[in-house]
């Protein structure tokens, strides 16, 4: 992984769709891919797992080899930590791929590239550039002194204004820096090899200075990480209670008046839950990730989908009108644990974050949209309810 925390195992049952370089790789590599059918009920050629390694993951999604991940058949308060992990590790390597391609547009637009274009048009060097994996590794190497002086060249300067602002706690501007270097490393190939052959350069200063504007950009954005997953998680579990009280009338009949016992107490719970599993009515989790066009702020490129397959639909879609006017700023998170009724009110923890991530997303000036539709399924029978979340 990118991040500096140890490689992790993600025990979900997972589908990913390939995009089409994703596909040519599996099959490269003898891998046998299937068609799967999908929360949304297209199908589309992929990989079905149980658990599968965050480090291996990453890799994938940041070499744009999956268009789609898709959850299904898990409840989940019994999976809230895989479901975070995963959430969070789709989002940061988003974020890390968009920087990575708006560094290296910069760079490419800088002033030494442009002339070294104009002077040497047989060996330009633009976005078509590609090496070989093994002449990466073998640059790396030879260089590996002066990348390393180039690297904190670009970092030292971000990490003194971190020191310097004395509203951070110390292990906020830990954490800043190390998100820093994580963003640093996933830099392509092409934007080291820049750095590194116009280092000489009159204006290789601008040239660190647009990478760090780059930086510091893409460390605002970090907040929408932990917003959509928690916002994820508590409508998640939110709108399956609610499905879990419905089943729960129909299998407990008059054994028990009190549902709230019902979904606290897991040996009432589980019987529920996997009557829900048996008729599929368990939420489906779906990451898009489109043609992995990454350059958040754009509709449609990167849409976080939750699919209901029991009738919620009014009280979701009621939920989230009214988020839209909610006041944020009427508490901090901590303090909105602290006020937060204890009665059970149906996705209002869920709202809550999705007015925060909604008013992260105004000040970066990204466009986030939040919509509720209902979709009728004559295959299957069913009608299913879609949370669409879209940055």
């Amino acid at each position: 992984m990118i991040t500096n925390k140890r490689d992790q195992l993600i025990s979900l049952p997972l589908k990913f769709v390939f995009t089409e370089e994703g596909s040519t790789a599996m099959l490269r590599q003898n891998v046998q891919i299937k068609r799967l059918k999908m929360g949304d009920q297209t199908e589309h050629y992929g990989l079905f797992l149980d658990k599968i390694s965050s480090d291996f993951l990453q890799r994938m999604i940041m070499m744009k080899y999956i268009s789609k991940i898709e959850v299904s058949g898990v409840e989940p308060v019994e999976s809230r930590t895989n479901i975070l992990e995963l959430s969070k590790l789709i989002v940061f390597s988003i974020l890390y791929l968009n920087y990575a391609e708006v560094s290296q547009e910069q760079l490419l637009a800088s002033k030494p590239v442009k002339q070294w274009n104009y002077t040497n048009p047989s060996l330009v060097i633009d976005e078509k550039t590609r090496f070989k994996e093994e002449m990466v590794q073998s640059f790396m190497e030879r260089h590996t002194e002066e990348l390393a002086k180039i690297r904190q060249e670009l970092l030292d300067p971000i990490y003194k204004q971190t020191d310097d602002d004395a509203e951070l706690p110390p292990d906020e501007k830990e954490y800043r820096k190390e998100i820093l270097g994580d963003f640093l490393s996933a830099s392509s190939p092409i934007n080291w090899f820049v750095l590194l052959k116009f280092r000489n350069s009159p204006d290789f200063s601008q040239m660190l200075r647009t990478v760090q504007i780059c930086l510091t950009e893409s460390l605002k954005k970090v907040n929408i990480v932990e917003y959509s997953s928690l916002m994820l998680m508590e409508l998640a579990v939110n709108i399956t209670n609610l499905t879990i009280q419905k089943e729960a009338r129909l299998l407990y009949k008059t054994q028990y008046s009190n549902i709230q016992k019902v979904i606290q107490d897991p040996n009432l719970r589980l019987p529920v839950i996997e009557s829900l599993r048996k008729k599929n009515n368990l939420l489906t989790f779906s990451w898009m990730m489109g043609a992995m066009n990454v350059a958040i702020g754009t509709k449609g490129r990167f849409k976080v989908v939750l699919y209901d397959h029991d009738i919620n639909y009014e009280t979701t879609k009621e939920s989230v009108a009214q988020s839209k006017t909610a006041n944020v700023r009427r508490f901090n998170l901590s303090e909105f644990y602290q006020n937060l009724s204890t009665s059970g009110d149906d996705l209002e923890l869920g709202m809550f974050y999705l007015s925060f991530l909604d008013e992260a997303c105004n000040n970066m000036g990204i466009k986030f949209e939040a919509m509720v539709n209902q979709s009728r399924f004559s295959n299957i029978g069913q009608t299913i309810t879609t949370l669409n979340f879209s940055l």
